[in-house]
């Protein structure tokens, strides 16, 4: 039915599919929605949050003498899903592949180091 929805195909043209094809069509999918429900914590509900906090740090820092501390609206985001967003979104990997060709070329360089 999600693919009905998503993207208008009958039961006809699904069944048409191979099974590799449609694998790979509902990780894309679940790819998609994961991104998509994550940018949307973090720009609506994060984001209320954080304004919400600070209106209020800032009231009590009229009273206080400590100047209150910002909060970002990452602050409101579970690490997990933080990881697994850069992971979906391959910039994990490509934080990995930028220290790989950097050890790479150190140890070109004839540089030593814990690797």
């Amino acid at each position: 039915m999600l693919l009905a929805r998503e993207f208008g195909w009958t039961l006809d043209e699904m069944r048409q599919l191979k099974p590799s094809e449609l694998v790979a069509i509902l990780q894309e999918l679940q790819r998609q929605k994961t991104i998509q429900e994550y940018h949307e914590m973090r720009n609506k509900w994060a984001f209320l949050a954080a304004v919400f906090t600070n209106g209020i740090s800032a009231l009590a820092g009229m009273f206080g003498k400590k100047k209150p501390k910002q909060v970002e609206p990452d602050a409101f985001i579970s690490k997990e899903i933080k990881k697994a967003v850069e992971r979906l979104t391959g910039k994990a990997q490509q934080e990995e592949d930028r220290w790989a060709a950097l050890i790479q070329e150190a140890k070109a360089k004839g540089l030593k180091g814990p690797w």
